[in-house]
Parts: structure tokens; sequence; C-alpha cells
């Protein structure tokens, strides 16, 4: 989403986004524990167990706290997307479902002024388009309790047989995990998983598109 690359299939593009947002922005905090974990190999073995369990609600509370609006922000667009153009017998009834919990959530389009614009050239550095979009999650989701939200969006999904088989995190082994200060990453199989320090804890970050 916002990267300079042409999308040829928006259908399969909804899909992926769907898919990266459960994959990689979810993480959960044991029941009874504080959220967080104590080290990033903590958060990534409590995320496997619940990914395996499509337990939502657990998940996101071990993304980060400063990261919540930014896994808000991408669940909303990767949801909406598959919502918009799903073309099963239950399309109506789907859409139907994904507008309530935009009203439940009071979700409205946020307006830019011309000062609040980016015009993405090919010279565009893409921090600045990160930060753009980190901007715009935060004005339109910063006040939403995300750990509610998330849950409620994807329940819309997770039950659809497109995602019969998906464990919503990748349950390979975390290897080459590097630890600088408050930050880390490592890697699942493919796919790289990235960890922040918040206040003496671990979680993961919401930067699905690494």
């Amino acid at each position: 989403m916002f990267r300079k690359k042409n999308v040829k299939d928006i259908r399969q593009q909804a899909l992926f986004l769907v898919l990266c947002m459960a994959v990689l922005c979810f993480t959960h905090a044991v029941a009874g524990e504080t959220e967080g974990g104590d080290t990033p190999q903590a958060v990534f073995k409590a995320a496997q167990a619940a990914g395996a369990k499509k337990d939502f609600a657990t998940l996101a509370n071990l993304v980060g706290p400063s990261e919540r609006a930014m896994l808000a922000f991408g669940t909303d667009m990767g949801v909406g997307m598959f919502v918009e153009f799903y073309e099963g017998e239950k399309s109506d009834e789907l859409k139907k479902k994904y507008q309530k919990i935009q009203d439940k959530y009071g979700i409205k389009d946020i307006d830019e002024d011309d000062s609040e614009k980016l015009q993405v050239t090919e010279d565009t550095p893409q921090e600045v388009i990160d930060a753009h979009i980190r901007k715009r999650a935060e004005k339109k989701f910063g006040k939403i309790d995300a750990t509610k939200l998330v849950p409620d969006l994807m329940g819309l999904v997770a039950g659809m047989p497109e995602m019969a088989e998906q464990t919503f995190f990748p349950q390979e082994k975390l290897t080459d995990l590097k630890i600088e200060g408050d930050k880390a990453s490592g890697m699942s199989g493919e796919k790289k998983v990235m960890f922040i320090k918040e206040k003496g804890r671990w979680y993961l970050t919401a930067d699905v598109m690494n």
C-alpha cells in the first residue's frame, strides 16, 4: 500500500494485504500477564500459539502501543479491500457487517488539505512515504482501541474458505535474531519478523510491508 509499484490484480492485492496484516501484525499476551513479553523470543512463541488458534483478541495485544494506529490502519484497509472486491454469494452480507464495524468505532474517511497531501514521484524517499502513512494512521485511528477493532475486523474474514489453512502467524522456528537497543528482527522461514521494546516490554511492530 502506498508503494511505488504497479498493481496488476486488485483482488490478489486485497487478499495479500489481509494475509500480511494477519501474518505479521499480530501477537499474544499470555492471560493474566502484562502485555508484551520479557524477550522477543517469548513474544514470538506466544504469537505462534495464538496465531494457530486464530485468537485475534489475544494477538492484537502484543503489537506495540505506539504501533497500534498503524495496526488498525493497515488491517482496516486490507479487510476493506477484501470485502469490496469479494464476489462470493455472501458478498452483500459481508459488506453490511463491515459497515457495522465502521459505524461501531466511528471510523470515517479523513480529509487532507493541500498542505497535508503527499505528491509521490519516483524520487520520493520511502522514508517520507512511510512517515506520511503513519501520520494518516494516527489521525484516523489514534483514538480507536485497535485491540478491539482488529479482532472484529479479522472476525469477518478468518472463517472464510480462503483462510481455512491460514495460521495467521509463521510457524517456522525463529532464526537470525538480532537485537539492537530497543529494536530487534529475526526470520521465520521466509518471513521477517520485527520487534520493538516499549516501557521495558517487547512487542511486535506493525511494519508489515518490510
